[in-house]
């Protein structure tokens, strides 16, 4: 015998089968590759604070004072200060020594000064040995100076000026990632892989390319050029007036972190296990970059920078390590963070009134 069916009941049972088939999708949309309206997804309720530091070390506020980096072994700290009369911009650089609780200038204003055209001041300061430190200094026009130093005897073992304008030479990681995009991929336009490489994108050795190809005739969207499945996947979904969103990020084991801006906001996203979704929204100025401030088998520390080197704000930074995020949440406007290579210690560079001044803290033994 067959059961017959009415009208209303019919009716009944497509709309309960519509209904599932609308709790289906909404379940899967977090999911969906690639995400769509990008900017409206983000709910920043996937970032717990943490706590990273204990005890001060020392705490140095003479100045308007940048570019923090540890020695190798983390007893001696480099910094630059800022310097200013009337219209003209200068610069000394500095060494802070835990051991002594003694500061030395290893580059003084007088000498600074002959770097500059228009203004000097340090754009990058890096331990490249435990006895060589480079120092790069902008001229306020388009040049700078690389200076490599003997930072414990005080002497100046290698100058070399450097035009701006001029392109720098692809990495050997990048020229690596290129060859095998070429290789797996044919079809992709060279042109367009040249262009993001040279801009916008992140390269993963061994794992892929993530990019924004940025090129007149084709797309704004984030792809990822994903070398171990040999295949090409559209991560994001911009509109035409995105272009340059893409302002990098990082990779870590199976989680690679993007970040996007417009001309108000930045966004971070993640993408694992062939799912991304929208992590936390900060306030920008219409830039953004990624900066590793450490990185170890456990977990990585990265900072965002959200605005001009020169202007007020925060710029967060954040430890991931494989499974959660956390914001560090020490300084209501953080400028920058530098972490030694043994993770002992921390030194946030922090904005107090108009000047920015260091404290280098212990890091807490939960973090190492």
């Amino acid at each position: 015998m067959i059961n017959s069916v009415s009208p209303v009941q019919l009716l009944a049972r497509v709309t309960l089968v519509a209904i599932l088939a609308g709790v289906a999708a909404a379940q899967t949309q977090s999911s969906d590759i690639p995400l769509l309206n990008p900017f409206t997804s983000v709910a920043n309720e996937s970032v717990k604070d943490i706590e990273l530091s204990g005890k001060v070390i020392a705490k140095i506020t003479d100045g308007d004072l940048v570019q923090p980096a540890f020695s190798p072994d983390g007893r001696v700290l480099a910094y630059s200060k800022v310097l200013s009369s009337g219209q003209f911009e200068n610069t000394e650089v500095l060494l802070y020594n835990s051991a002594t609780g003694k500061t030395t200038v290893l580059l003084n204003s007088n000498k600074a000064a002959k770097y500059a055209t228009y203004k000097a001041f340090v754009t990058e300061i890096k331990w490249s040995a435990p006895k060589r430190l480079e120092v790069q200094v902008g001229d306020g026009d388009v040049g700078s100076t690389r200076l490599i130093f003997d930072p414990y005897r005080k002497r100046l073992l290698q100058e070399s000026s450097q035009d701006e304008l001029e392109l720098e030479p692809m990495s050997p990681i990048y020229r690596r990632a290129r060859q095998q995009a070429v290789s797996l991929f044919p079809a992709f336009p060279r042109a367009v892989l040249d262009n993001a490489l040279s801009s916008s994108s992140l390269v993963i050795p061994g794992k892929g390319i993530v990019l924004q190809k940025n090129y007149a005739g084709h797309d704004d969207n984030i792809w990822f050029l994903d070398f171990q499945s040999k295949s090409i996947k559209s991560l994001i979904s911009l509109s035409n007036d995105s272009r340059r969103a893409f302002n990098g990020g990082l990779s870590f084991e199976s989680s690679i972190f993007l970040l996007l801006g417009n001309q108000t906001n930045s966004y971070l996203f993640l993408y694992r296990d062939g799912k991304i979704k929208g992590l936390v929204k900060f306030e920008s100025t219409g830039m953004g970059q990624v900066e590793i401030k450490h990185r170890s088998p456990e977990r990585v520390v990265f900072l965002v920078r959200t605005r001009d080197h020169s202007e007020k704000g925060d710029n967060p930074l954040f430890v991931f390590d494989g499974e959660q995020l956390f914001r560090v949440r020490k300084h209501a406007e953080l400028y920058d963070a530098a972490i030694d290579p043994a993770g002992r210690r921390i030194a946030f560079c922090y904005w107090e009134g108009d000047k920015r001044h260091i404290v280098i803290k212990q890091l807490n033994e939960l973090f190492r």
